[in-house]
This record gives structure tokens, sequence and C-alpha cells, in this order.
């Protein structure tokens, strides 16, 4: 019965059902069929038929208008619905220190190539407004992304030391990683704990040094206040090459103070699986996988790190 409904409007508008059944794409006498069908549904007729239109009864007037507005609310919830998957606004969780240091100063240049899109960046550490639908997609450090999710690897990173030159004021810079713990240390306590190996301990263990030498002197709770920290001059933070992109070749405000190994974890690009192929996640997954890439050909230029580079994005 509903799916006369469009064929009732047609009709009602129109006045034939050659005109009806032309503005459908359909045959004359598929919407005469499906009109007769219907009033014999209903009992009672929805046209008078006279010998040059269509005319509604009153109760098929009040009914094609009904018909009309139901057919152009949903026509309307479809269109947004389409709109929402290709443009229009675009939520993304990021990780507190990644969105700080990285995708923030980087944002300039997607809105350059994509000003259609309206990006809402949230600063979170859980997945719970990815999972129920309130964010589009995430961005995540981890070896192992969260089962029950599409992820896209975008890459990796590397652990290296670095301080501000004015620590080393009146005093030798450290010449060998054993000398670092001459200085302050500064460490990510959240990285040490949440299995991502963000660690002074896996930062000597990559260099087969005896981690219980570095024994942190002060530890925060984010990565960014962590740098912050350094670029005051507080200490040696032990650093992920990304999230040290503006401090090292922007300012610069940060230089490496040891060597610079391969992390054990890496970046990913999570989404709902049906939201996966969305053309606006799609957009935001080719922009950072491409830029991603630019900063850490970058990075790897300044530190030459100890594998002397990273493997390329791929699919999980």
């Amino acid at each position: 019965m509903l799916s006369a409904l469009p064929m009732l409007d047609a009709v009602a508008r129109l006045g034939s059902f050659s005109a009806a059944a032309e503005a459908l794409g359909v045959t004359q006498s598929a919407v005469s069929h499906r009109i007769k069908q219907l009033e014999t549904d209903l009992g009672l007729p929805l046209f008078r038929r006279t010998t040059r239109h269509l005319e509604p009864t009153p109760e098929g007037d009040r009914l094609a208008r009904v018909a009309r507005g139901a057919l152009r609310d949903i026509a309307g919830v479809l269109e947004d619905f389409r709109r929402s998957h290709a443009e229009g606004d675009l939520s993304i969780s990021v990780l507190s220190s990644l969105a700080v240091k990285w995708l923030v100063p980087h944002l300039g240049d997607f809105h350059a190539e994509h000003p259609d899109l309206r990006v809402s960046v949230l600063a979170q550490d859980d997945l719970s407004d990815l999972r129920n639908g309130r964010v589009d997609a995430a961005v995540r450090y981890t070896r192992r992304p969260a089962p029950g999710l599409h992820a896209t690897r975008l890459g990796g990173d590397w652990l290296v030391p670095v301080a501000s030159p004015s620590l080393f004021r009146g005093r030798r810079p450290p010449g060998t990683p054993l000398q670092l713990t001459e200085f302050p240390l500064l460490a990510d306590s959240i990285g040490e704990a949440d299995g991502t190996d963000f660690s002074w301990n896996a930062w000597c263990g990559a260099l087969g040094l005896d981690g219980t030498r570095f024994a942190d002197r002060m530890s925060f709770n984010r990565a960014d206040l962590m740098i912050q920290a350094a670029v005051g001059g507080q200490g040696i933070a032990l650093g992920r090459a990304m999230l040290l992109e503006e401090d090292m070749l922007t300012a610069p405000l940060l230089v490496p103070v040891g060597p610079a190994v391969p992390a054990s974890a890496g970046y990913f690009l999570v989404t709902l699986p049906d939201r996966a192929a969305w053309p606006k996640v799609e957009r935001f997954r080719a922009w950072i996988v491409r830029e991603l890439a630019r900063s850490r050909k970058r990075m790897a230029g300044l530190l030459q790190p100890e594998d002397g580079g990273v493997s390329d994005s791929r699919q999980r």
C-alpha cells in the first residue's frame, strides 16, 4: 500500500495517469493498476474520472497531501544522509598529544584542499564516541588496533631523546647515550603503561643498554606536556618523532641528543566498518596517509634513525 503513495502524489499533482507515468518513469498501466488497487484496499474512490483529467476526491486529496509531505521529509533525510557521508562535518577523535603537536599544525593544509569539509577535532584517549557513532574516525598510536574496527595503518615512528640547547649552557652536551643520565630525564607516564613501549626502558632495550640506569626524574601524563617541559629547558625528553616536527624543524626549539630507534607501535586511522568507505572519511584518510609520510621523511632526514626509515603504510 505504501509503495503506491508516490504514484498517488504524482497523479494528484499532474491530473492524469499518463503524465504521472512519464514523471515517474513507469508505464501508464502500472500507475493505473496501483491506484485502482489502492482504492480497492481502502474501499473508497480516490479520484473522479472526467473526460479531460482526474480530480482527487476529498479523501484522495487529503491522502495525497499527507503522502507529498512524507515523501518530501524522506527525501530531505536521505539527502542529509548523503551529504553527511560525503561532505559537511567531519569529526575526528585524536589523542591529545598528537592533536596538539601534529594534527592541528597541519589542519590548514587539509582545509585548503577540502574547503567544503568542516572539521571537528576531539582530543580523547578512549574510543567510546567512535563506537557509538558520535565521531566519524579516530587516529590512535598503538601496537594493535582495537578489535571490531576498520583500521588503516598510517605509519610508524621513532623514539628519540631531545632537549633544549638552553639545558647545556655551561655544560658539555651528552656525547653518548649513557651520558644522558647526567641530566634530568623526562618521561610520559601513560606511554610507559599503555602497552606502546613509549618509554626510556624501551629505548634503552633497543640500544642494548641497561634500562635501570635511565630512571626518569619527572613524568607527565601527556606527551605534549613532557615536550613542553623539554622546550623550557627542564630536562631531556624521550619524544616520538612525529610529535617533535614543529619544535625541531620550524622553530627549532629542540635538538636530538641521542640516537633515534624504531618505535614498536604505530599510527592507525580507525572507523566503524560501515563508515570506512564514506567519501569524507576516505578523503581524510588519503590526506593523513600522505602528510604523515611527508613528516616521516622530513624527520628521517634530520634524525638519521638507526633503522634508516619506517615501513610504508599498509591496510590492516
